[in-house]
Order: structure tokens, then C-alpha cells, then sequence
């Protein structure tokens, strides 16, 4: 009897999701994108306890020996990856199955994803630690949170220093907003920061945005930081509402 790869998924995630030391599982490619065709292979990443990583992997393809010989298998190991890609005799020809676990210290940053990209989109098995994370998330706390240290902004007011405190702002207010409503509004291009901005965004926005960077003193920019401010509170309703 052949298997089909919603057994041999199940069958994976039985064994790995009560292993302490595996934190995620979860698709890419095919599976992702929802474009699984009877040629489609499988990508089955995991995010493991680093010392575990080679050992789970190699356990793992033991443990799939079990329902079925292996006729083929292929290795591979960088610092922060070790995979495995293995076929079934008793599948599908078109159905290798390519085992990667990562290292749990690697970087967040490399395993996020955009909501919504026509490329790369993870089916999530199972994630104990959060770690595949949507790629605008990540961006778009990272801005909320230099707009919530606009103190750094305003210590140059308080130094009678308007080129440092300009500098700040522009850094710590403007260009965060900016970002903010870009990824509402134009996700896919949310670091094209002022380019046709006024075509993707809507008017009333465009406007608020213009306040801010019209600014000519010190009494311009403290007055614009309380202004960033709500218009960083509607626009994260907006983005909560849409999520």
C-alpha cells in the first residue's frame, strides 16, 4: 500500500511534537502556498534545541524507515542547518521528502514571513516558541517602539541642539510612521519610504504625514511628536483590525 503525504505529515508531527527539545514544525513550498499538485515533494522544517539538531534528524529518518524502506537519501549540513532528503520506496516517485531542522539560536529575522507572499508562506504544524513570525509584525513593532522613544528626540530640545534633535526626529518619528502606514496600506512595498507615497496611501494619512514634516523649530517638532503619537494609535487599531 502506498502512503500519501497527509499520513506521512501526521505521522511526522506524532513523533516530533512531544520532543522537549523541538520547538516548531512546520511546511514550506507547495504546502505554504496551497499549490500541492501530485507532483508536489515535501518540505518539512523544524526549529530544534541546537545540540539536539543532527540527532533529531537522523532519528527522525529511522523512524520513517519503519512504514517504509528508504531507496534514497542525500545529506546535508551547514552551521545552522542540517537536512536530510529522503524517498520512500512505498510513495509517490514525485514525493522526496526533504527533512531541515535549524538551530534554535538562529536568527528570528531569517525565519519570519510576509503575510500573504506569493514565494514562501509556512503551513504551521506546530509552533511551541513563536518562532515563524509574519515578517510585518516584527517591522512593525520595531517602528512603534522608536516612536515610543521619543525622548530621544527631546533631550536635543531641552540641549538648545536643533540639528541633532532634527536628525532624531527624522529617525525616531518620521521615517517610523512612515514605514507604519506603508504597511497597512501597501504591505509588499512597506520600505519604499516617501516614493509615490501620496498615490498608495490614503489622503487623509498623506496629510497627517505632511504636518509632520513641516517643521521649523523646536516648538514645531514637540508639538508634531504628540501628534505622531495618535496618529501611531489609529493606525495600530487599523492594523490590529486587519490582522
Amino acid at each position: 500500500m502506498k502512503l500519501d503525504r497527509n499520513y506521512i505529515i501526521n505521522y511526522i508531527k506524532e513523533y516530533a511534537i512531544n520532543k522537549n527539545y523541538v520547538y516548531a514544525m512546520w511546511l514550506e513550498g507547495a504546502d505554504g502556498l496551497n499549490m500541492v499538485d501530485e507532483y508536489s515533494d515535501l518540505d518539512i522544517w523544524f526549529d530544534v534545541e541546537d545540540s539536539k539538531r543532527n540527532s533529531f534528524i537522523d532519528d527522525l529518518v529511522y523512524h520513517l524507515s519503519l512504514i517504509g524502506k528508504i531507496d534514497s537519501q542525500m545529506n546535508k549540513s551547514t552551521k545552522e542547518i542540517y537536512q536530510s532528503n529522503i524517498h520512500l520506496e512505498n510513495t509517490s516517485e514525485y514525493l522526496t521528502i526533504d527533512l531541515a531542522a535549524q538551530n534554535d539560536t538562529r536568527d528570528r529575522e531569517d525565519t519570519c514571513f510576509t503575510n500573504g507572499s506569493i514565494t514562501e508562506v509556512p503551513l504551521v504544524i506546530f509552533d511551541k516558541k513563536n518562532i515563524n513570525k509574519d515578517e510585518l509584525d516584527i517591522v512593525f513593532d520595531e517602528k512603534k517602539n522608536r516612536i515610543l522613544q521619543y525622548s530621544r528626540v527631546t533631550k536635543y530640545i531641552k540641549r538648545n541642539q536643533y540639528l541633532e534633535c532634527f536628525m532624531e526626529y527624522e529617525k525616531q518619528i518620521l521615517k517610523p510612521i512612515v514605514t507604519i502606514a506603508r504597511i497597512i496600506y501597501t504591505p509588499y512595498i512597506y520600505d519604499y519610504d516617501l516614493c509615490h507615497i501620496s498615490r498608495h496611501i490614503p489622503e487623509d494619512i498623506v496629510k497627517k504625514i505632511e504636518t509632520l514634516y513641516k517643521v521649523n523649530s523646536f516648538e514645531d517638532i514637540e508639538k508634531n511628536i504628540f501628534l505622531a503619537l495618535d496618529i501611531l494609535k489609529n493606525l495600530e487599531e487599523e492594523y490590529k483590525k486587519n490582522s
